[in-house]
């Protein structure tokens, strides 16, 4: 009797730490402040490389750091923004959900979301605070009246790295898609695709197949160039065509390209 009797009290005393409300460690806090920072500067990054203008590679090599403002700023304007829905994508993924202090059932207005937010713009000090405290609260928890708790039910652990997954190669995924378009667009790219369109020895080809395939870029913009840019591209089709090669050197006199060298190869001998 005395058996049975400890083993439904072990069962009870389970079932209760089960259902009792946990604080979200703070590893696990700053985890999905990581998984927030890089979700937002891959959205910002993949927003910029499909909205690139043209001959984006000149206004690239004369870049200074205030046009480099707008760009930290969208992802700054992300991760206060990145609680809109209840949860941010991190805390998501981790199965954690932000609740009221004086009530852990109730979800704190979009108000609170978004100001909590503002404070990450002393980052430094809210991840000392966080560090020392008990409950892992930052000081805009602690100003809203808020905590970070774990989710009584959350996502499978796979389901939750296949989110993950599916989010991140995602924005790799569109970025690829959109590769050949931000390519194009260069003044490298343009330059190159006039000198090969006026070589003799390929005229002949591209009146056949007018289409450059496959187009590669590797572009050297410091100012101190130590190596020729080059553009790569097939022409023809696979069996039979062409590979070009375009070397070029950015003239930072006159913020243009020029051809260096141009380089005709058998597919069969060009380098995979």
């Amino acid at each position: 009797m005395n058996s049975n009797f400890k083993d439904e009290n072990k069962k009870k005393s389970g079932n209760n730490d089960d259902k009792r409300i946990k604080v979200s460690s703070k590893g696990k806090r700053l985890f999905s402040l990581l998984l927030d920072f890089i979700i937002a500067l891959l959205f910002v990054n993949t927003i910029s490389e499909i909205t690139k203008k043209e001959h984006w590679d000149l206004v690239t090599q004369s870049r200074d750091f205030q046009e480099l403002i707008p760009f930290y700023s969208s992802v700054l304007l992300m991760l206060i923004f990145k609680d809109i829905l209840g949860n941010s994508p991190g805390k998501f993924l981790l199965g954690m959900k932000i609740s009221a202090i004086n009530d852990l059932s109730e979800s704190p207005s979009i108000f609170v979301l978004l100001s909590r937010n503002i404070f990450l713009l002393i980052l430094p000090l809210e991840g000392i605070i966080l560090l020392r405290d008990d409950y892992a609260r930052r000081f805009a928890d602690k100003w809203h009246g808020t905590v970070v708790i774990d989710k009584k039910y959350p996502l499978r652990p796979i389901l939750r790295i296949f989110l993950g997954n599916i989010i991140i190669f995602g924005f790799f995924s569109i970025a690829i898609l959109f590769q050949r378009y931000s390519i194009e667009k260069s003044a490298a790219y343009q330059k190159a695709e006039e000198a090969i369109r006026n070589h003799d020895e390929l005229i002949t080809i591209l009146e056949e197949y007018p289409i450059l395939e496959e187009p590669e870029m590797h572009l050297d913009l410091r100012d101190n160039q130590i190596e020729n840019s080059i553009v790569r591209v097939r022409v023809g089709d696979e069996g039979l065509g062409k590979v070009v090669i375009v070397s070029l050197k950015l003239q930072s006199n006159s913020k243009n390209w020029s051809v260096m060298n141009i380089k005709v190869e058998e597919i069969s001998k060009s380098p995979n």
